[in-house]
Parts: structure tokens; sequence; C-alpha cells
């Protein structure tokens, strides 16, 4: 049987929401490095006839990502929330990084329209464009919401830890 000393599941559970908004950032950064490469002036006539196909193929599998990983670190915060001992300012950051990770889901007016419009391209009109203004609202919304969630979360365990 783990003792506290060895294995201590409040102390995974107050970094959980950083660990799982860490995922979330990687996702993001490597989402800009991979996609930026097709609206490249060398790749750009190649990336109009890949992109339609590319997020069509890679749109329902991403949201799965993207579902599971944001809803892993909000409910990581809110178990946290309510989780005893939790201090006032403590409260606080992971109340913040929970509005920071549903913020994320704001943006999605913003990128739907942008996204349909890569998905219906057929290859014949710069589609590469609508991929470079997806790639800026999502660099936007990654230092905004994500990169901002994520510092929150890893105030929240840092304070927590420091309380323990």
């Amino acid at each position: 049987m783990a003792s506290g000393r060895v294995f201590d599941p409040l102390v995974l559970l107050r970094v959980a929401p950083v660990i799982s908004s860490s995922f979330s950032l990687w996702h993001c950064v490597s989402q800009h490095l991979f996609l930026n490469n097709l609206i490249v002036p060398e790749h750009r006539n190649k990336g109009n006839d890949i992109l339609p196909s590319y997020w069509r193929t890679f749109f329902q599998p991403g949201l799965g990502v993207i579902f599971s990983l944001y809803g892993l670190s909000a409910g990581f915060a809110l178990a946290n929330l309510y989780s005893a001992n939790s201090p006032g300012a403590v409260s606080r950051w992971y109340k913040f990084g929970v509005l920071f990770t549903a913020a994320h889901f704001t943006f999605v007016p913003a990128v739907a329209k942008v996204i349909k419009s890569i998905v219906d391209g057929d290859g014949k009109e710069d589609t590469w464009k609508f991929q470079k203004k997806w790639l800026k609202i999502h660099a936007v919304r990654s230092v905004l919401v994500d990169f901002s969630g994520w510092l929150c979360f890893l105030a929240a365990a840092t304070e927590s830890l420091t309380v323990v």
C-alpha cells in the first residue's frame, strides 16, 4: 500500500491541470509548426491541393484530442476547487485556469468559417490564404487563452504545493 511519503494523490491532483494543459499547449505549437509549412511560398501550390483533403481527414480526430485535453484540464481544475483545504489564492488560480480553458472555445465562430473555406476548397483557389488566416487566429488564441490558462494552473499548483 502506497503511503503519502512515496505517492501522494493530492500532489498528483494539484499538478494534473498543469500536465494536461502542457499537452494542450504542445498540441497548439505542433499544429502551428506543421500547418505553417503549407503556406510558405515554395509549398503554396501544393498546399492549395492538399489543404482541403488534409483538413477533412484531420479535423474529426483533432476535435477528439482538443475536447479530451481541455476537458481533462478543466475537470482536474474543478476537482482541485472542490477538494478540501484549497486556500483562497490557490482556488482563484484554478478558477482563472478553468475560465481560460473554456475561453479556447470562444474562438470557434471565428475559426469555423475559415476551416469551412479550407475544407470546401477545390485546389483551384488560394486555399493557403485561409490557412494563413486560421494560423493567425490560432496563434492569438494559443497565446491569449491557452498559455494564460497554463500559467494559471502552474501558479495554482506551485502555490498549493508550498502550502502542503
